[in-house]
């Protein structure tokens, strides 16, 4: 993500506050180290940070249509194929007929899945521990209030992945 300012003859924008003092700007630049920082402790498991979360919404989704699945998370069938694929070749999801709708698929996790995932939310609890250790339990939980908020002010669905848009016609990204 690059992003782009309009800025006088001084280096700073008009009417805005001094560099790296801006909410936008704060929340820009720890994204992108929270996210860098996130995908090195992934690494040694294999895994990018969009195979991660997929596995965390598929298994409080286990058993719905790769479709459902698709539409919670306000991704396109395209993308969820791919992803899916992805996830299948090593070996931690599987396709397995609808028993309610052959024409479709039901997604679910398989053991290597679990464990996968198991070590996934180990490296988030160790992320998460790093990124807020200069708060304490109350202000993390304040933050965690607002920036949910902020989110859902932008119209940020919970179970949307991250960097995707939010949907079109003014609901949250993933609604149905």
């Amino acid at each position: 993500m690059i992003v782009f300012a309009i800025v006088d003859d001084h280096g700073e924008a008009p009417g805005a506050d001094p560099p790296g003092g801006g909410v936008a700007f704060l929340l820009v630049q720890l994204g992108f180290q929270a996210g860098r920082q996130f995908g090195e402790r992934l690494a040694p498991l294999g895994l990018e940070q969009r195979q991660a979360g997929m596995l965390a919404r598929l298994a409080a989704n286990e058993g719905r249509s790769q479709q459902a699945i698709a539409a919670l998370l306000g991704i396109n069938a395209t993308q969820m194929v791919f992803l899916v694929d992805e996830l299948e070749r090593l070996g931690l999801v599987e396709r397995r007929r609808n028993p309610a709708d052959r024409r479709s698929h039901a997604l679910y996790l398989t053991g290597p899945g679990r464990a996968m995932l198991a070590r996934v939310k180990a490296v988030t609890a160790e992320h998460e521990a790093s990124i807020t250790a200069g708060l304490t339990h109350d202000e993390r939980e304040q933050l965690l209030a607002l920036l949910g908020r902020i989110a859902a002010g932008q119209g940020l669905a919970a179970q949307a992945l991250p960097g995707l848009p939010p949907a079109r016609g003014g609901g949250p990204a993933g609604a149905p």
